[in-house]
């Protein structure tokens, strides 16, 4: 038996509003969670003494500017500034509904832009489709836990310190075609593929930038994992970790030198704070991407630090997850990445 699908829009579900505060001097030091537009650490700014008037629990954030339409749930007690809004339950949903909202939210976040933001009024008719109890036609939250074994809270990383040692970095803007060898990719239509073994990378957000496996065309290269491809719709930026193909709605940047797989993907989280500059309206094409520098540590030599990148790279959440794949887990004697060298 299928499950039926419906659409809900924001307002028929949340209450929906915006944000307290403008500035973080309005707030004395405390011990709330303030959370703003950012994307990094759910938006957290700091922590202040916020009145319970003005706390909230057990909803959700949608940024209105930086990257309009991220959206992060809260389990916890926390503040907002009016750069967001604040989805309220209507009722009272359970963890993984909210969880599945915010995930749907984000899927349609390549609409906005910082040139096109989402504010109250519009956001409040943004819709998104949610299994449904065909008797009472309620949200079917019984349905949307079978989509996940797990809980919001299992998917937390562990939080890890980072030792650094006392070295003289400089940090330095670098351009991109400094590093790399710029193209787009080779073909323009998933349709005229038939299915096949080569992950594809188109201008999706989501898995990495593959949208499906395809056979090679005969006017297509096979990319080397470890290249980097980048959104022209939205900038996003993705280390790929299997040879693939690629649609020409990305760029695929190829090292011009031997540099590490942490270094490569520094360079995608670096990339990756500059999305807010790109959207559907304003693409990120290959002439454009050409002109972006990157701001990078380097060592009194003049090159890469790439002890201090690796060591970064290594304490950002689920990396324990990548190294499986970048380390050849289960293959003796190997300790160094196995696409470091690819170039």
């Amino acid at each position: 038996m299928s499950t039926e699908y419906r659409d809900f829009r924001l307002i028929d579900l949340f209450v929906v509003k915006s944000g307290d505060y403008h500035a973080v001097k309005e707030l004395d030091p405390g011990l709330v969670p303030l959370i703003s537009c950012g994307d990094e650490d759910q938006g957290l700014v700091g922590f202040f003494d916020i009145p319970e008037a003005k706390a909230y629990k057990r909803a959700l954030t949608v940024a209105y500017n930086g990257l309009p339409l991220t959206t992060k749930f809260h389990p916890y007690r926390f503040g907002a500034k009016d750069d967001v809004a604040i989805l309220i339950p209507r009722t009272p949903f359970q963890d993984v509904t909210l969880f599945y909202t915010a995930c749907l939210i984000n899927q349609q976040a390549w609409r906005y832009s910082y040139g096109r933001k989402c504010f109250r009024e519009k956001l409040k008719r943004v819709a998104i489709s949610f299994p449904v109890d065909t008797e009472t036609g309620a949200v079917d939250e019984k349905e949307i836990a079978k989509l996940s074994s797990l809980e919001p809270r299992s998917l937390l990383p562990p939080k890890r310190m980072i030792e650094m040692e006392a070295v003289d970095l400089v940090w330095k803007d670098i351009a991109i075609t400094d590093l790399f060898i710029l193209k787009r990719g080779d073909f323009h239509s998933l349709a005229d593929l038939a299915a096949g073994p080569n992950p594809t990378v188109s201008r999706v957000t989501t898995d990495n930038g593959i949208a499906g496996y395809f056979e090679q065309p005969d006017d297509a290269s096979l990319y080397k994992a470890g290249f980097l491809t980048v959104s022209t719709v939205g900038g996003d930026a993705f280390v790929q970790l299997d040879d693939f193909i690629a649609t020409d709605n990305v760029v695929v940047c190829k090292p011009k030198k031997d540099i590490s797989i942490w270094a490569r993907f520094f360079v995608a989280f670096a990339l990756n704070r500059q999305r807010w500059r790109y959207s559907y309206g304003r693409q990120c094409y290959l002439a454009k991407l050409k002109t972006v520098k990157i701001t990078l540590p380097i060592n009194p030599d003049g090159e890469l630090a790439e002890a201090s990148i690796r060591k970064i790279v290594e304490a950002t959440p689920y990396w324990d997850v990548v190294s499986k794949r970048v380390q050849g887990a289960g293959k003796p004697g190997r300790t160094e990445p196995s696409i470091a060298g690819a170039a």
